[in-house]
């Protein structure tokens, strides 16, 4: 029976007087049933010295446990994989050949096989101890070792020597204690104490990574080789991604180049304030690119609002030689392939690209994910950066990216000068802009005509209406004075949003749409790729009308799942689904380039959602030559009585303005307003940009809430 007690041990042993490996290590070896090593370099030379010792071992029913910095050598490397694949894969282990009998002359005569061998049947354990990112410039240096016999007994070695064939030349030491010597026995313990730490990832200064985890992050730092001088095995060639660079045939734009170089003369900060549909995502790629070229070493991290976004990011990030991680609700297995993407980067990848949803990327755990990883080696890109400006999403702007860029045709906050104030202090600035007139006047997005069609209120709805402004305006008032309770402030907010309501879902809407609908079939229209904006909760009302009225037309909602949403817009776009019916889920990201022919039916007064869903419609597409924009907007009555007139033309006017100011038509579309904001002497509004208009309501008017 193994015992360790047995063996006259020295305290020190120097290899000027001993052999280390013959005269202790191999006698250790030979006495125990589990040897348990932390060192800084390893070959599978030193099984071959070691040889006797291990066939002991593993004859006494033992096992080893080896914990090591990753520095391989390529033979020593493939070893490794060789026994990783072999735990699962029965003709590669019978190929080894070999039994415990033999175990000590194998090691001597076929040392890497047998190295393999003793991996996949389970007598040697591998680690690899890689630093955290507080020490990542250092490497793992100790060289301790302790072993354990069948009846409790335990040495503890601590020395200079590493495993390799080198270290038996050189002039090495080890200090040897004993747990059966009571005063080493606090000794023993703290060395046992310590390696078990490491070899359960309970030490702070190390991470201790399981081979099969080392394997798939590729871990292995190979030796001596700056280049790769051999061909990597068959089951990793698909690891190995080519230099990111820009889609074979593509070119940036002149104006997508200048955004690229106003970013970078800003430190790497900035806001690109580009029209939709105007590349904004290719610029961005283009962006990191160029950085990944600068830097050699980068991890790009993509935040996105919604799932759909994220995989049409996926492809764009693919298209231009990454691969990237996913990282949302659709992908519940996120967590450790993202741990798995940063560690396999901070060690031996040039680049990384993670996409996220801005929700995701406000978790602890997203968040934490890459402290390891320096200031100067992460790029941090927003889409629809707007969004980010929210309370509960702001965590996902980390201080720790020193390049950042956000992406929005409007990145300014409806109603929120705070969380505006917020995306501007982190992301500094906007610093490049291209406008929609820029886009369509170089045919980047196609031109349009806007048709706004005319709305009137109900008699009830109307003096709903007023009934709501004075409570709202009463009880404005007493909020600036501080005297409003808790049940009055609770009212207040519901005062406003009903007041919002009643215009969207105006009654004669749907009166308005059935008589166009039924003149523009007169005129002709088919319409295939029409688009209609459907006021919340509304959708099925449209629907049926379409129906109705002989239109086949399709919902596409945010109930609907991501593969549902794929093929319903692919439907779509083929033209074997003529029309959308849509609410908010259109607004950001989405690509529906066929739509011709759209339909806002919702009034929002929000410039964020009316200008992304008009970006939509103009997007370019194989046979098309422009877009028409159909606009539902509630104007006063004849007799309106005189504050609701106010407050409906300050609410619809900053849209129409909007879409009036770049139509083909302009001019005309004016004129079916003029007279109407002439009558109460509102024509200033025309001029204005939405902004401006919402900086010069007061406060009352104000119910289209962020």
């Amino acid at each position: 029976m193994p015992d360790l007690s047995s063996l006259s041990l020295e305290s020190v042993y120097d290899s000027a007087e001993y052999h280390l490996v013959d005269d202790l290590i191999v006698p250790l070896l030979s006495n125990s049933v589990e040897y348990c090593r932390g060192v800084g370099f390893f070959s599978s030379g030193w099984l071959r010295l070691a040889a006797k010792g291990l066939g002991s071992l593993a004859a006494a029913g033992g096992n080893a446990k080896l914990i090591m910095s990753p520095i391989l050598s390529e033979k020593d490397w493939q070893a490794i994989v060789m026994g990783q694949q072999a735990k699962e894969n029965d003709i590669l282990r019978n190929s080894l050949e070999f039994t415990i009998d033999d175990l000590a002359k194998s090691l001597e005569t076929r040392t890497l096989d047998t190295f393999a061998w003793m991996i996949a049947d389970g007598l040697l354990d591998i680690r690899f101890a890689v630093p955290r990112a507080k020490y990542r410039a250092g490497d793992y240096h100790d060289k301790v070792a302790y072993f354990r016999d069948s009846i409790g007994n335990c040495v503890a070695i601590h020395g200079s020597f590493n495993d390799s064939l080198q270290g038996t030349l050189n002039g090495e030491a080890f200090s040897v204690f004993r747990s059966w010597d009571s005063g080493q026995q606090p000794f023993v313990e703290q060395h046992v104490l310590r390696l078990d730490k490491l070899w359960n990832n309970d030490n702070p200064q190390f991470y201790a990574y399981k081979l099969p985890a080392a394997i798939r992050e590729r871990i292995i730092k190979l030796r001596s080789a700056a280049e790769r001088p051999y061909q990597l095995p068959e089951s990793l060639l698909a690891n190995v991604i080519a230099s990111p660079s820009l889609p074979e045939g593509v070119q940036l734009h002149d104006y997508q180049q200048k955004a690229i170089l106003a970013w970078q003369g800003n430190n790497c900060r900035g806001i690109f304030e580009m029209a939709t549909g105007s590349g904004k995502t290719y610029t961005a790629l283009g962006a990191a690119v160029e950085e990944l070229k600068k830097r050699k070493k980068l991890a790009i991290v993509i935040l996105v609002p919604f799932i759909h976004l994220a995989e049409q990011w996926k492809e764009d990030c693919e298209a231009f030689g990454l691969k990237p991680v996913l990282c949302g609700s659709s992908h519940p297995r996120w967590k450790g392939g993202l741990r798995s993407s940063v560690s396999d980067f901070r060690l031996t990848r040039s680049h990384l690209c993670v996409i996220a949803v801005h929700k995701t990327a406000s978790n602890k755990t997203f968040l934490r994910a890459f402290d390891q990883i320096p200031r100067d080696q992460k790029m941090l890109i927003a889409d629809e950066v707007h969004g980010l400006g929210a309370y509960q999403l702001r965590k996902a702007l980390q201080d720790g990216f020193d390049s950042r860029l956000g992406l929005s045709a409007t990145p300014k906050r409806w109603y929120d000068e705070d969380g505006t104030a917020i995306l501007f202090d982190y992301f500094d600035r906007v610093c490049y802009e291209f406008s929609l007139e820029d886009a369509i006047q170089r045919k980047f997005l196609v031109p349009y005509r806007y048709e706004p069609q005319l709305v009137h209120l109900t008699t009830e709805e109307e003096q709903n209406i007023y009934d709501l402004s004075v409570n709202i305006g009463r009880l404005m008032g007493r909020k600036k004075t501080g005297s409003l309770n808790e049940s009055e402030q609770m009212y207040l907010k519901k005062a406003l949003l009903d007041r919002a309501l009643i215009v969207k879902k105006a009654e004669q809407k749907m009166d308005v749409l059935q008589q166009l609908i039924r003149h523009l079939k007169d005129e002709g229209e088919n319409f295939q790729h029409s688009l209609f904006y459907s006021p919340e909760s509304r959708h099925r009302l449209v629907l049926q009308l379409l129906k109705n009225e002989g239109i086949m037309a399709h919902q596409f909602i945010g109930e609907d799942s991501l593969s549902d949403r794929k093929r319903i817009l692919a439907q779509f776009n083929d033209g074997h689904i003529m029309s959308l019916v849509a609410m908010k889920c259109l607004d950001e990201g989405v690509d529906v380039p066929a739509t011709r022919t759209a339909f806002f039916i919702a009034s929002t007064t929000n410039p964020k959602e009316f200008i992304q869903r008009r970006g939509r419609v103009l997007r370019r597409c194989p046979g098309k030559t422009g877009a028409r924009i159909f606009d539902f907007i509630v104007i006063p009555s004849p007799g309106s009585i005189p504050e609701v007139a106010k407050y409906l033309l300050e609410r619809e006017m900053p849209r129409f303005a909007e879409f009036t100011d770049l139509a083909e038509n302009s001019f005309a579309a004016r004129s079916v307003l003029r007279p109407i904001l002439d009558k109460y002497q509102m024509l200033h509004l025309l001029d204005m940009k939405p902004w401006e208009v919402y900086h010069n309501q007061n406060p009352e008017t104000r119910d289209d809430l962020r």
